[in-house]
């Protein structure tokens, strides 16, 4: 399993290592994944330090705002769930209930689908998360 029960304060992160680590360990390919949204030296120190850290006096600063969309591809999820994940990690503002970054990350597409798809995912997924 990729992600901790309850969401941690470093969702981007997590979902950035999850990614890194599928893709082959190139931090390149992140970058050519979201469109060139960050740089693969931004990708790497986020992953290796995590957000505001960086080796010697490099920070890791928030995506701005035009990053958005190309980190939202990446993750395969929505421009709005990305923002929670950098309220999260880089301003420690995290939503009213605990959620995974999993379940986060899902959230959008569960909410799309009609309402048998949606029993019918969630009768998988309980019978899975069983084993």
């Amino acid at each position: 399993m990729w992600y901790h029960k309850k969401m941690t304060s470093t969702p981007f992160r997590d979902t950035a290592k999850q990614i890194y680590s599928q893709m082959s360990n190139d931090y390149i390919m992140m970058q050519v994944g979201s469109d060139r949204a960050r740089s693969h030296g931004w990708w790497r120190n986020l992953v290796e330090h995590g957000a505001w850290k960086g080796p010697g006096g490099n920070r890791v600063a928030p995506p701005s705002p035009d990053a958005l969309k190309g980190i939202a591809k990446l993750f395969g999820t929505t421009v709005e769930q990305v923002e929670a994940m950098i309220a999260a990690d880089w301003y420690n503002v995290h939503p009213d209930t605990e959620v995974s970054a999993r379940a986060l990350r899902l959230s959008s597409a569960l909410d799309q689908l009609d309402e048998s798809d949606a029993e019918m995912v969630e009768t998988l997924v309980r019978r899975l998360s069983k084993g």
